[in-house]
């Protein structure tokens, strides 16, 4: 059975964008969950000071172009909250960008399954955005009143409604020493950050339809040369293996611990 547990968000939340905050505070508060203001980072406005302070090259190498100024800020406002979270020694916490917008099953979820799901991952994403290289399924940990919690072989992207352990927000504070690309990549790529990472199914979290306070990501990218589409096709398969070792080893780890073997999702 679930704990009732109250586990406090960070929002995170650009000084401009009042009717965000009003919209998601006025929701948080509907919804019985306390909650605390984090003062985005707004890039857009400060690129000069923020190159003075972090002297490296923002370039996300794997499409080969610049981060937006717009990523750059999302990225140090979520390095923010998680630093917020380990000052106040909090065992575990919700981090919300200010465009979440909550399902119907949210309140239930909230209430019976987080704290059960945190037990099982230092991460637990309750949000995501689906495109043809994610996976809806993935190895079913756990099975909650609201939603099952899954590991994902191929994760959603998106960054707009996470929880962490305490744990998980050292080692992601650590995962995002170095701003390479943007947020919700170094989030979900449990591979390569190497915290036990986990999604719901279903996400119980949306992105509400704002306008994008991060500049639209170039599509109309010119095509890939033969030799960069087989270098992308062989790291592919690489991280599919880091992923799928992961996860024998948390099947070893349970059964050596006496647990019930994870299930296909």
């Amino acid at each position: 059975m679930g704990t009732d547990a109250t586990i406090p968000a960070f929002v995170i939340n650009l000084d401009r964008d009042i009717a965000r905050w009003q919209d998601i505070s006025s929701s948080l508060t509907r919804l019985g969950v306390p909650y605390e203001r984090i003062s985005a980072i707004d890039a857009k406005n400060r690129m000069t000071l923020i190159r003075r302070v972090i002297r490296r090259e923002f370039h996300f190498a794997p499409a080969n172009r610049p981060m937006k100024a717009g990523e750059i800020g999302c990225y140090l406002s979520h390095i923010a909250a998680l630093k917020r979270i380990v000052r106040r020694g909090l065992p575990m916490a919700i981090v919300l960008e200010d465009d979440a917008a909550f399902e119907e099953r949210f309140p239930l979820f909230y209430r019976r399954d987080l704290p059960r799901f945190l037990a099982k991952s230092d991460i637990v994403k309750f949000e995501g955005i689906h495109y043809a290289h994610t996976s809806k399924s993935g190895i079913s940990l756990i099975k909650g009143e609201a939603a099952q919690l899954v590991i994902p072989l191929k994760p959603a992207l998106g960054s707009a409604a996470y929880a962490v352990t305490r744990k998980g927000a050292i080692g992601l504070i650590r995962a995002l020493s170095v701003t390479d690309r943007p947020l919700d990549h170094k989030l979900v790529y449990y591979d390569r950050h190497g915290i036990d990472f986990a999604e719901t199914q279903p996400f119980l979290v949306s992105q509400a339809a704002y306008e994008s306070s991060i500049e639209l990501r170039n599509l109309d990218t010119p095509p890939l040369q033969p030799a960069e589409r087989i270098r992308r096709g062989v790291a592919s398969v690489g991280r599919g293996a880091k992923r799928i070792a992961y996860v024998a080893r948390l099947l070893v780890k349970r059964r050596l611990l006496g647990t019930k073997s994870p299930s296909a999702a």
